[in-house]
């Protein structure tokens, strides 16, 4: 069940409904059971992956606030070195539970999604030097979600650990946690603290809350039905076959696939974080309009944010807590004397899993970890950098406060943005290689003009109907980077100006959207990690 089908918009008002009459205190099963049926309709037996996660959570969680209350009781009656004794026994128990846990984890998201990947490369090994491909293809689905809620069981396990959440008793609730249907599909990475303590507070209608998350959900489906999904049918077509299409066209075709997947990302956000708000539920947010960014490590704090979070906090931290880590920083501060390369060494160390991770969670082959050690190898080389380019800023006299700077810094962040997608949209490394030569060498622009462009059905209205949605997207973009709500602004005009620009936006969706013919089928690409 896609969020942008009919069933969906049936199946939301009638769970929405459902909930609402129920008594308060068992609104979260509604929620479960609307979760539940979501995702069986979409996935059928593969909820089995889903059953098994949530045992195995359920179980450590249980296991570690078991360990944790056995020591409180037992270290009050021990002197000092019993207790040193007993707490190191029980830290390495509890080491031991969250080591299994999430190794069970990683396996099962292992098997579902890299193992064929993996035995690809053992098997060209082997076969060059023994001629024999030893590892099987597994034929085996993956899970909708499971990139997501093998994540998220994993930050519950740890935060148990850390002691900054208690075990959940109720496995139900923890299911709940995992496939609540609002981000099962494309996320956000919601935390459990943050997240159950929603689920179970009990929630009145608010007419007003229902209204604006009505309103942020239609403007999803802007987003994703008039722009993405038209701009992805002209993305599909040039990528399919970039040799018969000109630099200039192949360059659109990136600069349109970066727009796509934007629109379509964030326009999911909108409409999850309308869903869920319909039930007085607040998931976390993923996008803070990213390019208006002046930097990539900022664009990476505004785009996919709970990601960039669940990284920090699970591999960043613990790469930086590592005996390896601290190995490193003694060594570096022991032979390197510059006091700027001292610092940066020892994070680029952890930040090179964090890049590492974030590139192969998004899919099961080599362009992707290129694509994050692609970012990985800019960042290091501009903090590396700094120093030099902050003196020939001086020396030429470049106000780094000025607005025509920002400009600047906010067009390189897009360009380098765009270059890293069409990285991560190209079929192998070998045809981004080719597209990104053909840009610079190839650019002819003729084919802009002489009706190329004109394919599977694209007419020039559908251009002009995406330049347009985009220059709109832009400029709302534009006032909310300036602290100003879009929802709030429109709220306080009088009633037939309200309703004016609500029902423009929701028959835009219905008139303009990209619907049927070459533009059937088209799925959430993060749906798809």
């Amino acid at each position: 069940m896609s969020y942008t089908t009919i069933t969906f918009l049936i199946f939301l008002p009638a769970a929405g409904l459902l909930y609402y009459i129920v008594p308060k205190r068992i609104q979260w099963t509604v929620l479960l059971a609307a979760s539940l049926a979501f995702y069986i309709l979409t996935c059928g037996k593969m909820t089995v992956f889903l059953l098994a996660a949530t045992a195995v959570i359920y179980a450590a969680g249980l296991a570690l606030g078991h360990l944790d209350r056995s020591f409180d009781s037992r270290r009050k009656e021990l002197d000092r070195a019993a207790k040193k004794e007993l707490k190191k026994k029980t830290d390495s128990k509890k080491r031991a539970v969250v080591l299994v846990s999430v190794i069970l984890m990683v396996l099962m998201i292992f098997c579902t999604k890299y193992f064929n990947f993996f035995g690809d490369i053992i098997n060209s090994i082997t076969n060059a030097i023994a001629h024999s491909r030893p590892v099987p293809a597994l034929q085996i689905l993956m899970p909708l979600g499971i990139s997501y809620y093998t994540l998220m069981g994993i930050s519950y396990i740890v935060d148990v650990y850390r002691k900054t959440v208690k075990p959940e008793k109720n496995p139900l609730m923890l299911m709940l946690f995992l496939c609540y249907f609002p981000h099962i599909v494309e996320g956000p990475f919601d935390r459990y603290d943050s997240l159950c303590s929603q689920l179970r507070a009990p929630h009145h209608i608010d007419y007003q809350r229902i209204k604006n998350s009505g309103i942020r959900l239609v403007w999803g489906f802007f987003k994703k039905l008039v722009i993405a999904d038209r701009a992805g049918l002209i993305v599909s077509t040039v990528f399919a076959e970039p040799g018969t299409y000109s630099g200039s066209v192949q360059l659109l075709a990136v600069i349109l696939y970066t727009l796509q997947i934007y629109a379509e990302f964030s326009g999911c956000m909108d409409i999850v974080c309308g869903a869920s708000g319909m039930f007085g539920i607040d998931i976390a947010e993923n996008f803070r309009r990213p390019f208006f960014s002046r930097s990539i490590s900022e664009f990476w704090r505004r785009w996919h944010i709970t990601l960039g979070e669940w990284l920090k906090d699970y591999v960043f931290y613990p790469v930086s807590l590592s005996g390896h880590f601290r190995k490193i920083n003694t060594f570096v501060k022991k032979h390197v004397s510059s006091g700027h390369l001292t610092a940066l060494i020892p994070g680029a160390y952890a930040l090179f899993f964090v890049w590492f991770c974030n590139g192969l969670w998004h899919g099961a082959s080599v362009k992707y970890i290129v694509y994050g050690l692609y970012y990985y190898v800019l960042m290091m080389l501009g903090q590396a950098l700094k120093p030099l380019t902050g003196r020939l800023m001086q020396r030429l006299h470049v106000p780094a406060g000025s607005r025509a700077w920002h400009v600047f810094e906010m067009l390189r962040t897009c360009v380098i943005v765009c270059f890293g997608m069409l990285i991560f949209r190209a079929s192998s490394l070998s045809q981004a290689a080719s597209m990104f030569c053909s840009i610079f060498t190839n650019f002819g622009i003729s084919q802009l003009a002489d009706g190329t462009l004109l394919f599977k059905g694209v007419t020039p209205a559908d251009y002009i109907l995406l330049m347009t949605a985009a220059a709109l997207l832009l400029c709302i973009s534009i006032i909310q980077e300036k602290g100003i709500s879009v929802r709030e602004t429109i709220g306080k005009q009088c009633l037939p100006v309200r309703w004016t620009l609500y029902f423009t936006l929701i028959f835009s969706v219905i008139i303009l959207g990209a619907y049927g013919g070459s533009f059937a089928n088209t799925t959430f690409i993060y749906g798809e990690f």
